[in-house]
């Protein structure tokens, strides 16, 4: 009777285990999930905000790194390859804030050589101002 008892008790406590086991395996199965989509998802708003900052004409290559990125990401995520699609993700992140941040170094270097180009112009304005001599600017009031 005590064997019989005692069989029971394992063949309860080996299947309260594996339940445990198979829910904690579930469950960070589930809590990888949402980490992966995250990570697309910043990914993505990444690559948008990139695009809309125009990083298409004037950062093209790292823009395309990044969607190339994201797209494998995408579809190693699809495939059930999570750690490797965050990774991924990651990496079209970074890609794509690169992106935005080349472009936005582009446009304020263009930004300062126009206010430099109107600085010498404006210099130039002075300097023929200084040139008119002063016996010219009163000669005119006789």
């Amino acid at each position: 009777m005590r064997e019989l008892i005692h069989n029971r008790t394992v063949i309860a406590y080996s299947i309260s285990l594996g339940l445990m086991l198979g829910l904690t395996s579930s469950l960070t199965a589930a809590a990888d999930t949402p980490r992966t989509s995250d990570e697309l998802a910043v990914a993505t708003a990444a690559i948008d905000t990139a695009r809309s900052s125009g990083a298409a004409e004037l950062a093209p290559l790292e823009l395309s790194l990044a969607r190339e990125k994201l797209e494998r990401a995408e579809r190693l995520a699809s495939a059930g390859n999570k750690t490797e699609a965050r990774l991924l993700a990651e990496e079209a992140n970074v890609d794509a804030q690169a992106a935005r941040s080349k472009s936005g170094a582009i446009r304020a270097n263009r930004s300062l050589n126009e206010v430099q180009a109107s600085m010498r112009a404006l210099q130039e304005e002075l300097n023929r101002g200084a040139s008119i001599s002063p016996a010219g600017a009163s000669g005119t009031g006789r």
